[in-house]
């Protein structure tokens, strides 16, 4: 516990979309407008056990609010904390680092911290930024509680597991902090420090919504996650009254109608997940509908008619490709078959089913992508999948498909910026694909979803920006 008579001041950022113009490149991406938004739930995590040791926190939620740099660093300077913490991923790493540069401009003397997924992997190349001064590893909430409480109380942070600093010239690596096994242990997100504790979604015709994590980690080997090397592969669950007393508490406290569970994949344990069905239905919340991910062969209609009767409105399926060879070899662990028998069981009983679906892979042909468009197409026509995103491939630090594009040299030479799902061009040197011939692809499975869309997408409101 923190000095209660200094209380340290923190500021948690959620950096923004855009790019400044001083780091853009002919490369670069453009900023583009925001389609799909989620409140950082991660952030909300780290302040609520930050706050619970009394730790003074604010919540800078820039992407989804659609602040500037400038702004963001307006507010920095107004507060005057002791430290700011900045979560990063991929596609925004140089945003991070321009308001790390900027908060040092402020006062050198504020401790700046990153953290994400982002930093995970890659923290021993990121701390020798001269603006960075801890990198945080792994889980968040204790790490960074535990250094705060360390530096504000005159120690050092030699002991605290999870970090990444400089000492001098040398970069030190302390060693991995041990995932918390009980995370019923975890306060519920602080939501009260968002702009707006509920946010709206667009195709839920304005009801409030919010997203909810139940579980951390995920069993499975898709070779394009990086949800196993951060999280662990051993699927650590909330207890089912614990997610349910937090469902209760954004439904009667924030006005929440609306749940995405962003779970890696929620149903794991078939048991588990019909008890929470089940809590749903005991405590009332019986306006409550949600979505969640599930997996393809996972599925049964027992608990496909728990998950309905309790509200489940939505499924998303990582499907991802439409042949079963790179099915295989991106290790995804069913088939073509599977896939079809499952939307169809989906379907009905009732609950619309979107597809996820990717394109580039490593060892793709014209031909594999066009198996993937046309599953999806086939899905929709016959089997009622109600719609489906595409992305390109993209092979994100810390997965093992970014480890096998580096070692057979497919990585083309390009900015962190553009390992975006968002950007229309791929950062694989594929061999049997041009990228003309990839984006020609990419905007053809685009323009025949565009008839099936229902804008499964979620924004703020205009009225709450």
């Amino acid at each position: 516990m923190v000095k209660q008579d200094q209380s340290p001041k923190c500021i948690l950022i959620d950096p923004p979309d855009q790019i400044p113009d001083m780091l853009k490149s002919k490369e670069a991406p453009k900023a583009t407008e925001m389609h799909e938004v989620y409140p950082p739930l991660g952030l909300a995590y780290i302040a609520a056990t930050l706050i619970r040791s009394g730790v003074v926190v604010r919540l800078i939620e820039a992407r989804t609010r659609g602040l500037s740099h400038d702004e963001v660093i307006d507010r920095v300077e107004k507060d005057a904390p002791q430290f700011v913490g900045i979560t990063v991923t991929t596609p925004r790493l140089n945003n991070a680092l321009y308001l790390a540069k900027k908060v040092k401009e402020i006062d050198p003397g504020i401790k700046v911290i990153l953290g994400g997924p982002h930093i995970h992997f890659e923290h021993e190349t990121i701390i020798t930024n001269e603006s960075v001064d801890f990198c945080v590893r792994g889980e968040g909430e204790l790490t960074l509680l535990e250094l705060i409480e360390c530096l504000s109380n005159g120690g050092g942070p030699a002991k605290v597991k999870g970090i990444t600093f400089k000492r001098g010239s040398d970069v030190v690596i302390n060693p991995d902090r041990p995932f918390v096994q009980d995370i019923d242990t975890f306060a519920f997100p602080a939501r009260e420090l968002l702009f707006h504790p509920a946010y709206r979604g667009l195709w839920t015709d304005g009801q409030t919504f919010s997203s909810v994590l139940a579980t951390r980690g995920c069993p499975y080997h898709c070779a394009f996650c990086a949800a196993p090397a951060i999280w662990g592969r051993k699927h650590r669950r909330r207890s089912v009254e614990n997610v349910l007393d937090e469902l209760e508490e954004i439904h009667q406290k924030f006005g929440v109608r609306y749940v995405r569970f962003v779970d890696d994949l929620l149903i794991v344990d078939k048991k588990w997940t019909i008890d929470l069905c089940r809590g749903i239905i005991d405590r009332g919340l019986t306006d409550l509908i949600w979505a969640c991910d599930g997996r393809v062969g996972l599925m049964s209609e027992e608990l496909l008619d728990e998950m309905i009767n309790a509200g489940c409105l939505i499924i998303f399926y990582g499907i991802e490709f439409g042949n079963q060879r790179i099915l295989d070899f991106c290790k995804k662990g069913f088939t073509i078959k599977q896939v079809r028998e499952t939307i169809d069981l989906t379907a009905r009983v009732g609950i619309s089913s979107y597809g996820y679906f990717m394109m580039g892979y490593p060892t793709e042909t014209i031909e594999t992508i066009e198996d993937t468009i046309n599953l999806a197409t086939d899905l929709a026509l016959n089997h009622g999948m109600d719609s489906a995103g595409f992305s390109i491939v993209t092979p994100f630090p810390g997965t093992p498909l970014f480890e096998y594009c580096r070692m057979n040299a497919m990585l083309k030479p390009s900015d962190w910026d553009q390992y975006s799902y968002q950007l229309k061009k791929g950062v694989i040197r594929l061999r049997n694909i041009s990228d003309e011939d990839l984006n020609e692809l990419y905007e053809r499975a685009l323009s025949t979803f565009q008839f099936k869309e229902k804008l499964y997408q979620f924004s703020v409101n205009e009225e709450v920006m």
